[in-house]
């Protein structure tokens, strides 16, 4: 799917796993990622949520205006045909 310039891609058409799986791969230690997020402001509880795959409401965005959008979409629009 792609919206404008920005392109969203399946990950389980080039890697051998799911992207739940490979980020559970990754483990609880990120020095050097972790350090970069400080310095940038962010406390640990916000750095943790990058570190995991959540969940995005794909089929809901068809424009890049809506990535402006100050409110959550309705529950209903989190749902995926992939699952």
């Amino acid at each position: 799917m792609k919206v404008s310039q920005l392109k969203y891609i399946d990950s389980m058409q080039f890697m051998n796993s799911s992207l739940v799986f490979l980020t559970k791969n990754l483990g609880d230690n990120h020095p050097i990622t972790t350090e970069y997020f400080k310095k940038q402001g962010y406390y640990s509880e916000q750095i943790s949520l990058a570190y995991y795959k959540g969940i995005f409401p794909h089929e809901y965005i068809d424009s890049h205006d809506q990535f402006k959008e100050i409110e959550l979409p309705l529950i209903h629009e989190f749902h995926s045909v992939l699952g």
